[in-house]
């Protein structure tokens, strides 16, 4: 017996025929708003969280560099009128502290994509689905990110972009998963999605990217 034959299947079958076009109209969106969450649930959360992860271990790191390099810097600054073994030791130490640090430092965000590339980024994946139309795309202000456990005084920068597209549902997951496919990585504070015209609706994204630099985001 086929799935559509069993009593239970035939009698949600029969309902949803009785129904008027705009109530077909309703039930379908309303089954395309809960598999959108069920994606979200299943397949951007867990990114979320990824992203989380990372940037919090990026933090540290950038954190401890800036810190080494404080400490030499006041150690190679320092008037040193009788130089001693101790004091080329513990310059030794910082040095091979700090070239780790900044290994790491490299190796986390060589995935992230660098803010004057990031509208680069949104723009060309774009161009993969005709579908997708551009309502408005900005750059954020910047935001400054304090370190935790650092000294005072040491910030990353957060870039932040919002990008609003006119898209069908199949059009939005699909970009969704090429961005988070890409190779480089981008965070995501916002997304927001509503059917406006079905099956079209407006999506709200905004992603970021964290740098130690000040910079503007590139256009």
């Amino acid at each position: 017996m086929s799935w559509w034959q069993h009593p239970n299947a035939e009698r949600v079958i029969e309902h949803y025929q009785a129904l008027s076009q705009r109530e077909k109209l309703l039930a379908l969106i309303t089954i395309h708003v809960v598999l959108f969450f069920i994606f979200i649930l299943f397949f951007i959360e867990p990114s979320f969280k990824r992203g989380q992860m990372k940037q919090t271990e990026a933090e540290e790191h950038f954190a401890l560099n800036l810190k080494l390099e404080q400490q030499l810097g006041n150690l190679q600054n320092s008037p040193i009128l009788d130089p001693n073994q101790d004091l080329r030791n513990e310059i030794d130490v910082l040095l091979e502290e700090h070239r780790q640090v900044e290994k790491r430092i490299s190796m986390l965000t060589d995935a992230l994509v660098s803010p004057e590339d990031m509208a680069t980024v949104l723009k060309q994946m774009l161009t993969q689905d005709k579908a997708l139309k551009v309502t408005s795309l900005a750059t954020l202000p910047r935001e400054k990110v304090a370190l935790e456990n650092s000294d005072q005084g040491i910030y990353l920068y957060r870039h932040s972009m919002e990008i609003r597209l006119s898209t069908t549902y199949d059009s939005l997951l699909a970009y969704l998963k090429r961005l988070d496919a890409l190779p480089w990585r981008l965070y995501w504070q916002l997304l927001d999605y509503e059917v406006t015209d079905y099956p079209r609706g407006d999506l709200t994204l905004q992603v970021y990217t964290l740098s130690s630099r000040e910079d503007l985001v590139g256009g």
